[in-house]
């Protein structure tokens, strides 16, 4: 505030985004007098009532439910968000729809052949890829899980490729090895770790099909920059993802949390090149529907029509 005061800016409304941003920008709204529009992203209660092994505080969700009673927008990525807002928290409170865009020009398909060589990747294998953050919610497990189901052999040869986690994710890095060794498949899984988001894009085409197999996903964002370079998708019916993934067009959609329905889709996909290559000009074309320049347009038609309400 005292940066505020002494450059005497004048501010119009405030936008934030995840719930500790949005107890700032309530203070702030509070004493510029100013609205206050939040978006959540996925919601501690959600997280609980998702997934056992998630253990949000009722510190986080006390000042969601505040929030939400509190600011004068909310905005959420699907229809999907909007019903678990109002079922989980038993809120109407002025919900607008503006779903997230994905970089048309930086995600794009690059050569397979080429991509892997970079990589140091086999030619021969059928990739695996997911990308995300190594907590419980992210249902590595049960990826995992599915994968050691599958027949693999020097015929059928799968690797699994995960991208994602750092010095906080430690625990869940070390549950999930010894998962995979379990399996026996030290060898089908690596964690790579962090990877720079400019770097994605081979990534993703060296793969040949996508996963994301959370519990649940607000939107699902890299499952839309896979999309958006080609690549069938493979997610729970669950949140964003039920839009993100176009059942039977662009990938499938599985039982939430079913290693043997994952497994199942899997096995269609990765053995049926044809397919694969048809559900991925699809997932192109579906992706091409989320710029970020609809986005950015749909948010500020929210923004005015809040601005304009509160002139009211």
């Amino acid at each position: 505030m005292n940066y505020i005061t002494e450059r005497n800016l004048q501010y119009d409304l405030i936008y934030s985004n995840y719930w500790m941003s949005g107890m700032v920008g309530k203070l702030i709204s509070e004493q510029l007098k100013i609205p206050h529009i939040i978006t959540f992203h996925t919601m501690g209660l959600t997280k609980r009532t998702v997934n056992y092994m998630e253990n949000e505080s009722d510190f986080r969700i006390d000042n969601e439910l505040d929030l939400i009673k509190k600011s004068d927008a909310i905005v959420v990525p699907t229809y999907q968000e909007k019903e678990n807002l109002i079922l989980n928290y038993k809120s109407e409170n002025n919900i607008y729809i503006v779903s997230p865009g994905v970089d048309l020009e930086k995600f794009k398909s690059k050569n397979k052949f080429e991509s892997r060589k970079k990589l140091g990747l086999s030619q021969t294998s059928k990739i695996l890829l997911s990308v995300g953050r190594l907590e419980p919610i992210k249902g590595y497990d049960v990826l995992i899980n599915a994968l050691s189901f599958l027949k693999i052999s020097d015929d059928f040869d799968v690797r699994l490729l995960i991208i994602g986690g750092d010095s906080k994710s430690q625990n869940e890095l070390a549950r999930l090895n010894s998962l995979k060794l379990k399996h026996g498949l030290s060898n089908q899984v690596n964690f790579l770790g962090a990877i720079d988001h400019d770097e994605l894009p081979i990534y993703f085409s060296a793969a040949d099909v996508f996963v994301m197999p959370s519990a649940y996903e607000t939107f699902g964002i890299a499952a839309l920059e896979a999309s958006a370079c080609n690549l069938p998708v493979i997610a729970p019916q669950v949140g964003g993802l039920k839009s993100v993934v176009k059942h039977g067009q662009t990938g499938f959609l599985s039982v939430n949390k079913s290693p043997e329905s994952l497994m199942h889709y899997l096995e269609i996909l990765l053995k049926n090149k044809p397919l694969r290559d048809l559900f991925g000009i699809n997932s192109r074309l579906h992706a091409m529907n989320y710029s970020w320049g609809k986005s950015s347009k749909d948010l500020i038609s929210v923004f005015e029509d809040v601005l304009s309400k509160c002139l009211v």
